[in-house]
């Protein structure tokens, strides 16, 4: 029987297959289309990248896993992904020294997508390179290093380099004189001559110029600071016994200019500082070139209405030079810089007149001129070597006198040559460093009125051998030594370094570090910077007898740190203890008509011991908080015979800061508080009857700081600034007065309540 299909049935099958011819010849139509170069819809996606403060952030890598697209950002920030067909995407970023980024799966079908990114700062690594003259990761360094960064210098309004070495633990700067106001800086209680301070890596700041070397060198000069504390490395050479202080001086990342106006008023006296500093890369950032330029200039400031002032007037220009050139055929860096600096300042009264017609004055005219080179080459993947040569030249004039005193002029030069040679070799786990230095300082000091001339040269070679040993990834083992000969020793002076790192866990490393360190005798030295009481000169001789100082020191310390997002915690706590051996003294051995003649010997030794606090918070962009102390004993194993005292002068066993950074849509705000203890000052007679040994009080200093950024045109900004210094005017009030005043017997912070606001213009 023969079987019927229903009608609807054969309805149903004559639609299916008109649908199926239908969609055959349109899919044969599409593909004609595309054979003939018709493409699908695509769109493209446009944006910027920036950082917590609204910085741009170039270099960055903008990707879209899906589809392996992916694009650089621009000197502005500014990326675009184009090309791309309708679809589910997520947008992955990755930057340097900023956290990875990973955005939310969304669907693109609309054409330029405007997609800005806020990247998170990567703010648990940084790159030191002064404990192995090369660049590493701090996390991995077995020696502990403090590091100022540039962001720090800003926030602290630094115009030099002694305002942005304040607010670091065991860090102290003092103002060591009533008249020209000279600063020095003490690292965990040991004074000035004790520290080593470097610029990139090389020992070229000399007795000489560290007397005002430290408010010398202009901010714009700065990348950033890296201090290390604790008894000579194996990488440096002598006076690197409390510790070494190195400073980084800026290699340019982008094309930038950068215009500042600092105006402050000190007890309504004017301090202008202007600087200026622009960057220039090439397309395949292989050259670069970064150009500085500072000038100050501060009117005389009286506290005390005796017609003597106690911060001087300052006129001080910079600038100079950093070259880069990157061979990509041999592999190697050259780096060539010059700088000048020139400064005149002066203390005392009738500034409008020449030095020895002032009741009393200390004038001071600095020239110093440097150049440096350095090369790196990479021979192999695991062999490299360092070259480097650096100058300094510095001619200074001098006046330290009083009443109306014609003898009190002096001329000193300072030629000063430094030569380093280091070859790095890695096998294995182990980076071997093997290097020669040599540094030549050659000194002509007269003072003809006191009959003082002084012209010697002084040679100091080091060779060193250091072995940087990283045992899987929970310890680090960096031993060295070095062998140091100094034209005024007759013996080559051994001082070998450990140094350990133990990564506990994760967040958590403990390093600890033995060292040693020696202190050549010289005839030059920051004691011929004169107080003058009387006006007396002062002529030093070394006693035929004297050894070198040395010293051996311990550090040990715990720190944590640990980052979740845009927060950071990080808290660490750190002991030391160093001893120094066969200090050098100073004591009177004669008399002449118009200077005292004193002879170095060597004393007995003494120590210094404390430990350090260190917490610090960052809520994202919004809040941060941080605060140091520390707390130390410095003693001399027998008392000086001045005063029969065992304590350090000027050192305060307390002192510590803490500060506050928070950041709204109005503006950002900066409070900062530091903390100065009792200490022990010298006090000689002049103003007063007789010498006599006083106790200073505390010091509570609060500074703030409203500070706004506004970005406007395409990498273009301008940043305003108004702030005051010592808010509380927590200042000095026993300030000695006229002619015979004691200008030594100054202590506390560096300037009464001040009042500053300015500008800082980029393009």
């Amino acid at each position: 029987m023969e079987r019927k299909f229903p009608k609807f049935t054969i309805l149903l099958i004559f639609l299916a297959s008109f649908c199926c011819s239908f969609l055959h010849a349109q899919n044969q139509h599409r593909n004609q289309n595309q054979h003939r170069g018709a493409q699908p819809q695509l769109f493209s996606i446009k944006g910027k990248v920036v950082d917590w403060d609204a910085d741009y952030v170039n270099k960055a890598v903008v990707l879209i896993p899906e589809i392996g697209k992916s694009v650089e950002t621009d000197e502005s920030g500014t990326f675009e992904l184009t090309q791309i067909p309708e679809g589910k995407y997520h947008i992955e970023v990755y930057a340097e020294g900023f956290l990875e980024y990973s955005s939310e799966i969304f669907f693109l079908n609309e054409n330029k997508l405007k997609y800005n990114i806020v990247l998170s700062k990567l703010l648990t690594e940084q790159i030191v390179v002064t404990a192995t003259r090369t660049p590493k990761l701090y996390a991995e360094t077995p020696v502990r290093i403090d590091v100022i960064s540039s962001q720090d210098i800003e926030i602290k309004s630094a115009t030099n380099l002694a305002e942005a070495l304040c607010q670091t633990a065991g860090v102290r700067v003092e103002n060591d004189c009533q008249n020209c106001n000279f600063t020095q800086v003490r690292i965990n209680g040991m004074e000035g001559k004790y520290s080593q301070i470097l610029i990139d890596s090389s020992p070229v700041v000399s007795a000489l110029s560290g007397v005002y070397g430290l408010e010398q060198i202009p901010a714009e000069m700065l990348d950033r600071i890296e201090i290390v504390k604790g008894g000579g490395s194996a990488l440096y050479g002598g006076n690197a016994i409390a510790g070494v202080i190195n400073v980084i001086t800026k290699e340019p990342r982008e094309n930038k200019i950068v215009m500042k106006l600092h105006q402050e008023a000190i007890s309504g006296k004017p301090l202008t500082n202007l600087g200026f500093h622009s960057s220039l890369v090439s397309k395949d950032l292989n050259t670069k070139a970064f150009l500085f330029a500072s000038y100050q200039n501060r009117e005389p400031v009286d506290l005390n209405a005796d017609s003597l002032s106690e911060l001087g007037t300052i006129s001080n220009t910079s600038f100079g030079l950093n070259f880069y050139n990157y061979f990509s055929k041999l592999d190697g860096n050259l780096k060539l810089s010059f700088f000048r600096i020139f400064e005149e300042r002066r203390g005392g009264d009738l500034f409008e007149k020449p030095p020895h017609e002032a009741s009393s004055a200390e004038w001071i005219k600095t020239d110093q001129i440097g150049i440096s080179s350095e090369w790196n080459h990479s021979l192999s993947k695991n062999t490299h070597y360092n070259l480097s040569l650096s100058f300094v030249d510095t001619d200074r004039h001098s006046y330290y006198g009083s009443h109306k005193d014609p003898n009190a002029y002096g001329t000193t030069k300072n030629p000063l040559l430094f030569v380093n040679g280091q070859l790095n070799y890695q096998a294995g786990n182990h980076v071997f460093s093997l290097g020669i230095q040599h540094k030549q300082d050659k000194i002509k000091d007269e003072a003809i009125g006191y009959n003082r001339i002084i012209e010697d040269t002084y040679h100091e070679s080091g060779f060193f051998l250091q072995d940087d040993f990283k045992i899987g990834k929970a310890f680090s083992l960096l031993t060295g030594v070095r062998a140091n000969l100094h034209s005024t020793l007759k013996k080559i002076i051994l001082t070998p370094r450990v140094s350990i790192l133990m990564n506990i866990m994760k967040d958590l490393s403990f390093r600890t570090s033995f060292s040693t360190g020696f202190r050549a005798p010289q005839i030059f030295d920051e004691d011929l910077h004169i107080t003058q009481v009387g006006g007396e000169g002062m002529i030093i001789n070394n006693s035929p007898d004297l050894k070198e100082e040395t010293s051996f020191s311990l550090s040990s310390g715990l720190d944590y740190g640990r980052q979740s997002g845009q927060n950071l915690l990080q808290m660490s706590i750190e002991g030391f203890y160093n001893k120094l051996f066969n200090t050098f003294i100073l004591h009177e051995i004669d008399r002449t008509e118009n200077a005292r003649v004193l002879e170095r010997i060597n004393g007995s030794g003494s120590k210094v011991y404390g430990f350090s606090l260190e917490f610090g918070v960052i809520l994202g962009p919004i809040l941060s908080l941080s605060t140091a102390w520390t707390f130390q004993q410095s003693r001399l194993d027998e008392p000086e015979p001045e005063f029969n005292s065992r304590e350090f002068f000027r050192t305060p066993n307390t002192y510590g800061y803490a500060s506050m950074s928070h950041n709204n849509k109005l503006f950002k705000i900066e409070l900062s508080l530091e903390y100065t203890g009792k200490m022990k000052a010298t006090h000689y007679a002049g103003y007063i009857k007789e010498d006599r040994l006083e106790t200073t009080h505390t010091f509570w200093v609060i500074n703030t700081k409203l500070h706004k950024k506004i970005n406007f045109a395409k990498n273009s900004s301008v940043n305003v600034f108004f702030g005051i210094f010592n808010l509380l005017d927590s200042y000095q009030k026993d300030l000695d007065m006229g002619a015979d005043r004691d200008s030594g017997y100054v202590y506390g912070p560096a300037k009464p309540r001040s009042f500053y606001a300015g500008f800082e213009f980029s393009f």
